[in-house]
């Protein structure tokens, strides 16, 4: 009775509210035990040379949002997926792969062992990959060989890119959050109930999570691994679906730039990581060795609170989406390399603030628990400005 009435509601945006908000209540529900077990336990996040806070943080909050997911997605889900035991069983094991990091540190060539091994299960099983290119470069239609190593570069890319862009408080979860809003509505009103669903569950598990994340004291808690991994597997999947959907001759309304509109829905997250992979190798340094020239450290130099900065980016992944959207006729090359220039238009106006803040002053982290601002303290030398540029 129940399946049958929730079938019937397909083509009902209901679907979307009820699966976010039994996310929500789950969440809600689990992620307090989860701080209480971290914090009796000390599993928690230190500070750190390479961090940003000041205060020991439990860690676990994506086993939170991995458990309000997979409840909320498990019940809503029956009926509408025939890939849903494929993409349970790769989220599984990228959850475990990721709660262990978060527990005991894995190196980064066996997470990465499993991340292409998840990204495999969906790619050849569940047969979840691109078939197009769209037209780019003149290129429609793809072999299996082309096919099977491009979807598993995309995923880990992606996978990557997010948990990367995790560094601040609130940013991932609510870059996410924007890209998840923009993928639901967009597989929602094209009928696709299976794939809004995914997105409403998971972005309904990440707003209860953003509560916390961005609370002060006993409630704060971050992702981790077992969050990001899990976050940046169901959007790429998503964006694959997403670009496969449009590739078909049938769809109604197909975007012409679906692989540029894709980029942007990601468009801080994969920005910033090809921005510092870049910078990485041009200084001749190991592209993989962590560092802080990502935008939310720069962003912190640039003046601007943890609040402030993840609004910021949220508000021009956002404004991207939507532009990317608006603009899709454009088509691929000219879309994308507008969105690049725009991208890192954005990353000269913060350089530029820091660097105008560092002529005269320093900054260091400041001293009053949670504050995790740069203040203004003394004269600087030009040894101690690229310090502080990280350049």
């Amino acid at each position: 009775m129940i399946k049958t009435t929730l079938l019937s509601l397909a083509e009902s945006p209901l679907v979307l509210i009820i699966t976010a908000a039994i996310a929500m209540t789950v969440a809600a529900l689990f992620i307090p035990v989860v701080l209480r077990i971290s914090r009796s336990c000390n599993l928690t996040d230190k500070p750190g040379p390479r961090k940003v806070h000041i205060l020991a943080v439990p860690r676990l909050g994506g086993v939170g949002i991995f458990v309000a997911f997979s409840i909320s997605y498990s019940l809503m889900i029956n009926g509408f997926d025939a890939q849903a035991a494929y993409f349970s069983a790769a989220l599984l094991m990228l959850f475990f792969t990721g709660i262990t990091d978060d527990l005991i540190h894995l190196p980064a060539r066996k997470k990465l062992i499993v991340q292409v091994i998840a990204s495999l299960v969906v790619i050849i099983l569940a047969d979840i990959r691109f078939t197009s290119l769209h037209g780019f470069l003149g290129i429609y239609s793809i072999s299996p060989w082309i096919s099977v190593p491009l979807t598993l570069f995309v995923m880990i890319v992606i996978i990557n890119a997010l948990n990367l862009i995790d560094g601040i408080d609130g940013l991932a979860a609510s870059l996410s959050l924007t890209s998840l809003a923009a993928l639901g509505f967009w597989f929602w009103s094209r009928g696709m109930t299976e794939n809004a669903v995914v997105a409403a569950a998971m972005a309904g598990a990440l707003i209860v999570f953003l509560y916390f994340n961005m609370s002060k004291g006993y409630n704060k808690i971050f992702m981790g691994d077992s969050g990001s991994l899990v976050l940046g597997f169901v959007i790429s999947v998503l964006v694959i679906r997403f670009n496969e959907v449009n590739a078909q001759p049938a769809t109604v309304n197909a975007l012409r730039s679906a692989p540029a509109v894709s980029i942007a829905i990601l468009i801080i997250p994969l920005f910033d990581t090809l921005r510092v992979v870049i910078v990485r190798l041009i200084r001749g340094q190991n592209p993989f060795r962590a560092d802080k020239r990502h935008i939310h450290h720069l962003i912190l130099r640039a003046g601007f609170s943890h609040r402030q900065g993840t609004l910021i980016l949220s508000l021009f992944q956002a404004a991207t989406i939507t532009l990317a959207f608006v603009f899709d006729s454009l088509g691929i090359i000219t879309l994308s390399v507008i969105m690049l220039a725009v991208c890192y238009g954005l990353t000269l106006v913060l350089t530029v603030r820091v660097r105008k803040r560092i002529r005269t002053v320093t900054m260091i982290p400041g001293s009053r628990p949670g504050d995790h601002q740069y203040r203004i303290t003394h004269l600087l030398t030009e040894a101690g400005k690229k310090k502080v540029l990280n350049l």
